[in-house]
């Protein structure tokens, strides 16, 4: 069973959200749900789309939940050494490898934006969310669920689990003083903001920012279900471990595009995933790329966090597609005919192995999202040194 089919199971019916564990991990793919509805009189029982799943976790920018007046400037502090931080034109590109530090395994960035980076983050000895579950947890899933629905307790330990992810931040991106309740410290010899408190429904929200180079802020942010781990000291580890990387690597993509509607631009796209923290999520789901592009960019300053935020919004103005395994998706014809309908277009490659989608909730027309599917060619996905730089490939 594929998290799509939890998501399905753990959201009929269910009662408002809460934010438990369970609810967090049945969410999944819920923020699609509006422009993947399926065929309208299509004549295929088409569900929700069926890449994995993101969660839907309260922000960085929320803190505790209680109001608290931005903290004021930091005081100064001792210099750290000044690393090599390259900040290429093209913001496709990205600048830091993966890399481990005590407890902490953070993984090689798939996700970037105009503004930021994106990887995905391990903690030793707790569970992720990023793959599919097996029957045997969808099951406990769903049982937990209904025992929550009644007003019971769950039985037994819960299981350590982690939400975690690294965002590196283009200098001016990030904007420390709308942090709320955030305790400021140094660490690493580095100017540093911290959160650490309660979130919702008993999972424990923590974000460390630090400047990285001058003006530049990286940032951790967690959710767990542990009240003291990772514990403040445990998240500062993180800091020494972030190096430049020798050599920025510019993102690729398993194709390129010969049409893409006039005024629109690429503002974020993902490596071996989707675009944003929905990609995040789906990390070790396989998919190949993503990108949304928007009539209107999204700010490059004053951030807070990526954009669509934790809950995977769609940005105003926008589109955004979708290269992924044909057992990803349900919401293909299954052949190459491209079909429309209800905000989105999609068909599969000639070989019937993968799904390509373009959607848009109407703000691009049914014969200008063909236009754009007509004029997507594949790269063979699964050799990454046929695919094309993301500023050739989307240009």
């Amino acid at each position: 069973m594929r998290l799509h089919e939890v998501v399905d199971l753990a959201t009929s019916d269910a009662p408002p959200d809460r934010n438990t564990i369970d609810e967090i991990v049945g969410k999944g793919r819920r923020v699609q749900r509006r422009r993947r509805a399926g065929f309208a009189g299509a004549g295929a029982a088409l569900a929700v789309v069926a890449v994995s799943a993101a969660v839907a976790l309260p922000s960085l920018s929320r803190g505790t939940g209680e109001t608290v007046a931005p903290p004021a400037a930091a005081p100064a502090v001792n210099a750290a050494p000044v690393a090599n931080w390259q900040f290429p034109d093209d913001p496709f590109t990205f600048t830091f490898d993966a890399f481990e530090v005590g407890r902490w395994k953070v993984a090689a960035p798939i996700v970037a934006s105009t503004s930021y980076q994106i990887a995905s983050v391990y903690l030793d000895g707790r569970k992720t969310n990023d793959r599919s579950v097996t029957d045997e947890e969808a099951a406990e899933m769903a049982k937990n669920l209904e025992l929550r629905k009644q007003g019971k307790a769950r039985a037994g330990e819960p299981e350590k689990i982690i939400y975690a992810y690294l965002v590196l931040y283009r200098p001016g991106a990030f904007d420390p003083a709308k942090l709320s309740g955030a305790k400021q410290l140094t660490v690493d010899g580095k100017k540093a903001y911290q959160t650490f408190g309660p979130g919702h429904g008993g999972m424990a929200q923590r974000a460390l920012a630090w400047e990285y180079a001058d003006n530049a802020y990286a940032v951790l942010e967690t959710h767990s279900n542990g009240d003291d781990d990772p514990s403040a000291e445990e998240m500062q580890k993180i800091v020494s471990g972030l190096k430049p990387s020798a050599k920025p690597a510019k993102a690729t993509l398993p194709f390129t595009l010969d049409y893409v509607p006039a005024g629109y631009q690429p503002v974020e796209l993902g490596v071996h995933a989707m675009s944003g923290l929905n990609g995040i999520a789906a990390a070790r789901e396989g998919d190949y790329g993503g990108a949304i592009f928007s009539n209107k960019p999204p700010a490059t300053t004053g951030l807070i966090e990526p954009y669509g935020g934790v809950d995977g919004a769609n940005l105003p103005n926008s589109f955004e597609i979708f290269v992924v395994p044909a057992e990803n998706s349900n919401q293909t014809t299954g052949t190459t005919e491209i079909k429309c309908g209800n905000g989105f277009c999609t068909h599969r490659s000639p070989d019937g192995k993968v799904s390509i989608q373009v959607a848009s909730e109407g703000r691009l027309s049914d014969a200008e999202m063909t236009k754009v599917l007509k004029g997507l060619k594949l790269a063979d996905v699964k050799d990454d040194s046929t695919w094309t730089d993301a500023a050739t490939a989307l240009s």
